[in-house]
């Protein structure tokens, strides 16, 4: 098919027999995108607030006038299932468009895939009522939002393999900002989700630059305070004496204690995991025990450093507590921790150097954009309960945005308390949305003018997860706030450098296809080459501009 089946009526929106008149404006990126995407299985890989989801629904759309059938779009959360949902039940005029969740029953979840054409679904709850069969056999066409997902034992694995035993000829989209930094792992995605064709549009490209709005990436480093260097030291000396031990057990011999990761952790503990089932000696037992105590100590660290004393008081108060464990007990008890506890009990200061900088930028967006709305992520739920806090104390209207899970017996927010307070963002009810991990990936609210990391991620996927919540339907900032001499400058450059490793093998595995695509072959594909990307790292001190090394 040379010829696309939209066309551009004289107000310049798209037409097809399935759109809705006066809804989809012409781009001509995203028709070229979906004209790909047709000719067979695709990972389409674009910037955020691209209109991934209109790309979907073009594909949609052509795809059920040429063979029939019935179309799913597949999202990681409830709320962005129900964003696509609604997005989809705009532009398209096929009859409404169902979300389907766990929070329906089984019953009910039965009798609407039986009588719409199109569906948006949890993957789980795809897989498990793929499972008993409620599944329309004549889906010709599946979206994966968030494809990047694809690999290890996540649902969408399972899903795509059972999906093609279903469904002969079933088409998979597969939808990414984000595939990785690693072309181990973006080749699992490709062929976990039978993937052909890797179709790529980024921020530079001409048919892309004309709706792409400019965002400024800065950051801001502070200077540790004198109870973190004090803190981070106690707790330091505990950790590196953990390290000794596991050592002293055969383990961890190949790193210096700066070079262990907690990844290194979670492989040792896996490893003697492993030896402990097949009966080894009792000082398994033992190490195990070490490693879990440096794996505590390790995440006291990143709070006192990266957060702040009062998440640092947070993590280790309920471990002190009558009814804890024996091997809570065992941490807190180590004169070490004590003393870094008492230190940070005593401290009567700013939990954070972080604060007056991100005080300070807040209320300078607000003085120049009264309607401004701004996004704040911190890695942990206490943090964001603390900043909201601290917001409110200033005047600042703010709301949390947090997972469903229960944390320390503290409930998270259910699936309709995150849809009600996305809907009172968006709507301006309050200005200022402090969040976890959870608002990173696809919620699309429009015209946030900044977001704000409290510290950095070392994780290319969330880095560009968290930029994309910005610069969307108006200009927009980026503010990173680091610590001297800690965790936060590792993850950082890592976060950089990873982001900018994957664009380049995005790009060079989409030449592939086009190439493979013109000579009209499916050649075997040789592994990309090495990338390796040195970032210099410049001299910091106060706020720099990040825009030329990502």
């Amino acid at each position: 098919m040379d010829t696309p089946p939209w066309k551009v009526d004289d107000a310049g929106f798209l037409s097809h027999p399935l759109l809705r008149p006066g809804t989809v404006e012409y781009r001509q990126f995203q028709t070229d995108i979906a004209m790909e995407a047709l000719s067979g299985n695709s990972l389409v890989v674009t910037p955020t607030g691209l209109g991934k989801t209109v790309i979907a629904a073009l594909v949609i759309a052509e795809k059920l006038v040429q063979v029939g059938g019935k179309a799913l779009i597949v999202a990681p959360s409830r709320p962005l299932a129900d964003q696509h949902a609604a997005t989809l039940d705009t532009v398209l005029t096929t009859g409404s468009v169902v979300c389907l969740t766990g929070s329906e029953s089984q019953r009910k979840r039965a009798g609407r895939w039986g009588t719409r054409r199109i569906f948006a679904a949890t993957p789980q709850v795809a897989v498990n009522d793929l499972k008993r069969g409620l599944l329309p056999t004549d889906l010709t066409l599946v979206v994966f939002d968030e494809a990047h997902r694809a690999v290890g034992d996540y649902s969408y694995v399972s899903l795509a393999k059972d999906l093609r035993e279903l469904c002969p000829g079933v088409l998979f989209l597969g939808l990414t900002a984000s595939p990785g930094h690693e072309i181990e792992h973006i080749e699992e995605v490709c062929a976990n989700l039978f993937i052909k064709n890797v179709i790529l549009r980024s921020r530079e490209d001409p048919d892309v630059a004309p709706y792409v709005q400019k965002m400024d990436i800065d950051w801001i480093e502070v200077q540790p305070s004198e109870v973190i260097n004090k803190v981070s030291g106690y707790m330091t000396e505990y950790y590196t004496e953990r390290l000794n031990k596991i050592r002293r057990f055969g383990f961890l011999r190949t790193r210096k204690n700066t070079q262990v990761r907690i990844q290194d952790l979670n492989e040792t503990s896996g490893q003697i995991f492993a030896m402990r089932k097949k009966g080894r000696a009792p000082y398994l037992f033992q190490a195990s025990r070490q490693v879990a105590l440096a794996r505590t100590a390790h995440h006291a660290l990143l709070c006192i450093e990266r957060q702040g004393v009062d998440s640092f008081v947070r993590f280790i108060e309920p471990k002190m507590k009558p009814g804890r464990s024996r091997f809570e007990a065992a941490f807190v008890n180590d004169q070490k921790v004590k003393r870094a506890f008492n230190a940070a009990k005593r401290w009567k200061g700013p939990s954070h150097p972080k604060l007056k900088p991100l005080e300070e930028t807040v209320k300078e967006q607000i003085a120049r954009k009264p309607d401004s709305k701004i996004i704040v992520f911190a890695e942990l739920r206490d943090t964001v309960e603390f900043l909201v806090k601290l917001f409110k104390s200033e005047g600042i209207n703010v709301e949390h945005f947090v997972g469903q899970g229960t944390r320390q017996g503290r409930k998270g927010m259910t699936q309709k308390e995150q849809r009600e307070a996305l809907a009172r963002f968006s709507s301006s009810v309050f200005q200022v949305m402090c969040a976890t991990s959870i608002a990173e990936e696809g919620l699309d609210v429009p015209q946030v003018d900044l977001v704000v990391f409290y510290e950095p991620v070392a994780s290319d996927v969330r880095l560009i997860q968290r930029k994309g919540r910005t610069g969307r339907d108006a200009p927009g900032k980026v503010m990173i706030l680091t610590t001297d001499k800690t965790a936060d400058d590792r993850y950082l450059w890592s976060g950089l450098k990873r982001e900018k490793r994957m664009k380049r093998l995005v790009k060079k595995m989409a030449d592939e296809s086009m190439e493979r695509a013109m000579h009209g072959g499916d050649k075997e594909q040789a592994p990309p080459a090495p990338v390796v990307e040195v970032l210099p790292k410049p001299n910091l001190a106060g706020q720099r501009r990040l825009t030329d090394f990502s």
